[in-house]
């Protein structure tokens, strides 16, 4: 006799299962479209006849059929971070598993990736990326050297205070805000100590450079996979990942013009430019490792790091060349999102990586994030023509490099060229001669 009650347990085990996979992916801040493709193979290999998922930024609904039982599912996913290890660990889990698992079998997997793939950077090497990744912004922003010096500091220190505040389970728009009102007067008390000190080198610090110091805070993953979501037409999860990054901008910039209104600090456009020999090594050098800061803010492994860091070198070169010979920077931002995003394809298809893995940190050096706080602070000062100007600028910029991005995957992965919408399991059950002894004609009447 068969026990149906073990059937269902073994049902609502697999649903469960193929549920928490679906969560630890977003929860890691990868975007809809591999969240759902990750459980729609997951829940193949245990033996579910169909799943169907909609997926939002906290939130995922499901619905698993197998034979003629279903059962829907709504997991809430309590904090959006980023953690590219996980990333990775869960989309091989998910590609390997073999048909035929268990879900007592992929629980055990989920639990093994949920205690052992953490944080591989310590406390201290993070901040040291963050510093080095807005040093590396200031540099490619034309900002001098000193600048960059001070701003290393000041992103390094507020980066420690996000960390701090992120562990304890603080709102995550109010970190932001601390944690850039941090940074902003790090960089503040510096360029003051400058000043006193005797030596001219220093005395040209104007405090300008704090913008470049609250760097560390774009919202990277999100700020792209929102439009690579919605590239696939599915807003669902794009509006609210876009929502949220604007979100955290707004929190960070506001912060900082506290901070320069108390101050009288102004993210004047600095006029600091490499020439010659120096242009190709500076830019390039700061690429690198602003990349690999920012790696290492994602958790990325070494492996990782290195990559995007080659991807995203070649692709920002390639852009500021085409900027620098006359191509509009809306262009050159397409350009370089496309580059990054086929060099990213290339490196991963042999490494069993996640091209998501090395696309966004490769992608994000050149995301126009100086332009989105000077928005925030002319619009606060008043000046609508200035802020709307930067606003401007970031916006086309962001929206032509995920558009390259977009562009490229469409290129490389068939599931992006073309779309094929499931048919219900329910069409075609009749034929036409069945139907055709109700004696009911639903077509427009003919005109006569």
């Amino acid at each position: 006799m068969i026990d149906d009650s073990r059937h269902d347990r073994d049902f609502i085990d697999g649903t469960e299962a193929v549920v928490r996979l679906g969560s630890m992916l977003l929860s890691a801040g990868t975007g809809a479209y591999r969240v759902k493709h990750a459980m729609a193979r997951a829940a193949e290999a245990i033996g579910m006849d169909r799943h169907d998922a909609s997926v939002s930024l906290t939130e995922i609904i499901t619905t698993t059929h197998k034979g003629d039982n279903f059962r829907t599912v709504v997991r809430e996913v309590p904090r959006v971070a980023v953690d590219a290890s996980r990333i990775g660990a869960l989309e091989r889990l998910a590609r390997a598993l073999p048909d035929g698992s268990t879900a007592r079998e992929l629980e055990d997997q989920l639990d093994h990736i949920a205690r052992h793939v953490r944080g591989r950077w310590p406390w201290w090497v993070n901040m040291l990326a963050a510093g080095i990744a807005c040093a590396a912004f200031a540099v490619l922003n034309h900002f001098s050297l000193t600048d960059a010096v001070l701003v290393f500091f000041g992103a390094a220190c507020g980066q420690g205070v996000r960390r701090a505040l992120a562990k304890r389970g603080i709102n995550q728009f109010g970190t932001a805000a601390l944690a850039a009102a941090t940074a902003s007067s790090v960089y503040l008390l510096l360029t003051l100590a400058c000043r006193t000190i005797p030596w001219h080198v220093l005395h040209g610090v104007d405090g300008t450079g704090y913008v470049a110091a609250i760097l560390f805070l774009i919202p990277g993953f999100p700020m792209i996979t929102s439009i690579l979501d919605i590239a696939r037409l599915d807003f669902t999860a794009g509006l609210p990942r876009a929502f949220y990054a604007l979100a955290i901008i707004l929190s960070a910039g506001a912060a900082a013009w506290a901070v320069s209104l108390a101050t009288g600090l102004q993210p004047l456009v600095p006029g600091a430019e490499l020439t010659g020999v120096l242009w190709w090594v500076g830019n390039a050098a700061a690429t690198f490792v602003g990349i690999c800061g920012f790696a290492v803010m994602f958790n990325s492994t070494r492996t990782m790091m290195l990559r995007a860091a080659i991807a995203g070198m070649v692709a920002n070169m390639m852009r500021l060349y085409a900027q620098r010979i006359g191509m509009p920077t809306q262009m050159a931002s397409l350009v370089g999102g496309f580059v990054v995003g086929m060099l990213a394809w290339m490196l991963a298809k042999n490494n069993d990586l996640p091209r998501i893995t090395l696309s966004v940190p490769g992608a994000v050096i050149m995301v126009p994030g100086t332009s989105m706080y000077r928005t925030m602070y002319w619009f606060n000062a008043h000046d609508i023509t200035q802020s709307l100007a930067y606003g401007t600028d970031a916006l086309v910029g962001v929206m032509a490099l995920a558009a390259g991005l977009a562009v490229a995957r469409m290129c490389t992965d068939p599931g992006w060229t073309m779309v094929r919408w499931r048919r219900s399991p329910h069409a075609f059950l009749s034929s036409d001669a069945e139907f055709a002894k109700r004696d009911i004609d639903y077509s427009a009447p003919s005109d006569e």
